[in-house]
């Protein structure tokens, strides 16, 4: 490839030909809409640089670390084709910019269904999922803008179904941490609360009941009926040599 022709020449600091050859060699390989041409050279912080070809026909100079993780994957031209896509839904973005029904609609797809997602394994990866008339963004749009005020997130009820009309509400922060894995129900004399409201309720810690029943597996009864032993910092330490 004619070095003339490659864009972000800039980024070579050394030319192949003065370059120990990489051990790994990405000619001829696919990286979304990219295709690796040539071996270009290495840039100041002694990267690998190769040569690519964008469907679209454009030439860019891409470092090997960005193509295999999946950082870049064009010359730039889906970043402004998928922008200009954007501006085409109605509803996705308004004076320019994304609306929070359409960033909450991607970040949800991306939970469920991009395994390069920072917590998918806490969505998609435990099959957590979108439900098919989801995948319409208007229609998801709907009924985001009818059930999700301002400050508030979308909270699935059960927080192992999917992300569904029927098993998602809005909710603030505060009532979102209620629905974590951590938090939980505990039913005592016929009456049911949330652990924050049981620790509330007998002046405990939630750490100190959470640990009392999640780590050291104490009866309800027990669990909720103990004073706490110390308010130091060896008390769950002692709590728990005390079963």
């Amino acid at each position: 490839m004619d070095e003339k022709n490659i864009s972000q020449g800039k980024k070579i600091v050394k030319p192949a030909s003065e370059c120990r050859y990489p051990k790994t060699d990405l000619v001829g390989q696919r990286f979304g809409q990219l295709t690796v041409k040539e071996f270009a050279g290495r840039d100041r912080r002694n990267r690998a640089l190769w040569a690519c070809l964008c469907d679209c026909g454009n030439n860019s100079v891409v470092d090997g670390a960005t193509l295999k993780e999946g950082h870049t994957q064009s010359c730039g031209c889906y970043r402004k084709q998928r922008s200009s896509e954007i501006h085409t839904i109605h509803g996705a973005a308004k004076n320019g910019k994304e609306t929070r029904a359409y960033k909450r609609f991607r970040n949800i797809h991306a939970r469920c269904y991009n395994p390069k997602f920072s917590r998918y394994k806490d969505y998609g990866g435990r099959g957590i999922y979108v439900c098919d008339e989801w995948h319409s963004f208007p229609v998801f749009r709907d009924w985001f803008e009818s059930h999700v005020g301002e400050g508030e997130q979308i909270d699935r009820i059960d927080n192992n179904g999917p992300y569904a009309p029927w098993n998602c509400r809005g909710a603030t922060r505060k009532e979102q941490a209620r629905n974590t894995s951590r938090n939980i129900n505990i039913t005592w004399k016929g009456e049911t609360l949330c652990l924050e409201d049981w620790a509330k309720r007998i002046g405990l810690s939630e750490t100190t009941l959470w640990n009392r029943i999640r780590r050291f597996n104490w009866p309800i009864e027990k669990a909720l009926t103990t004073p706490a032993m110390n308010r130091g910092r060896h008390q769950h330490t002692r709590e728990s040599t005390a079963l």
